[in-house]
């Protein structure tokens, strides 16, 4: 009897120092992939503090990607990576930008304090209609995805490459256009904008490039539209 007791008391002292061990929660990782004839998909979900939701989407370059993610406590930020594994955004909450090769990005949502109840949406399209605009210093594309005409469209990318230094620089914008007599209705396009952080670049549809840092006025050169 002392015997059982005995050994029932080292087995309840063991379990003591060796507590069953509690399945940690890792990270996941899924794929995105649209409906057929779709451009966009929208994912409603929780990640849980310390780890995060990874997401697959194949795309190609040159394609313009859209992503909005919003949660319910403002808690949940994202990271794009490429294909190459280069570090596109980190830690934010939208991005509009043209993807640089093809392969599978990967969309990194994760909490910045607890857990993140979170709507991920996300947009891929082609440029499907392409200008080119050469002026002094640079060559020019711009290629839309808006149908030929458009009075309206936020789906433009801009592509400049300075012909001196060969750097360039891509960014995503808008068309810019004169309201009709009851100053809403879009009546002509002008051309189009385009934002870099405190910069503002102008591409008008006469060929004129003008580039704004806050209200000034810091560059101007006249171009021709290629063939």
């Amino acid at each position: 009897m002392k015997f059982s007791r005995l050994f029932l008391g080292l087995c309840l002292l063991l379990v003591g120092l060796n507590p069953i061990p509690i399945e940690a929660q890792s990270d996941r990782t899924r794929r995105i992939q649209f409906d057929s004839g779709e451009i966009s998909s929208t994912v409603e979900d929780a990640v849980i503090r310390g780890t995060k939701d990874i997401y697959l989407l194949r795309a190609n370059k040159s394609q313009i990607m859209t992503i909005s993610l919003t949660s319910l406590e403002n808690n949940a930020v994202f990271d794009l990576v490429s294909p190459n594994n280069t570090l596109l955004k980190q830690e934010v909450t939208k991005t509009n930008l043209v993807l640089p090769i093809n392969g599978d990005y990967k969309i990194i949502v994760g909490g910045t304090r607890g857990n993140a109840t979170y709507n991920l949406y996300v947009e891929v399209y082609d440029n499907v209609r392409q200008q080119r605009l050469r002026t002094e210093n640079f060559n020019i594309v711009l290629r839309s995805h808006c149908f030929e005409g458009a009075v309206t469209c936020d789906r433009v990318s801009y592509e400049g490459t300075n012909i001196n230094t060969g750097d360039s620089i891509q960014l995503v914008g808008k068309t810019i256009f004169k309201t009709c007599a009851d100053g809403v209705t879009p009546c002509r396009s002008l051309g189009y904008e385009f934002l870099n952080g405190e910069y503002v670049y102008v591409v008008h549809n006469d060929g004129v490039l003008l580039v704004y840092q806050g209200e000034n006025l810091i560059l101007r050169e006249e171009g021709t539209w290629q063939d």
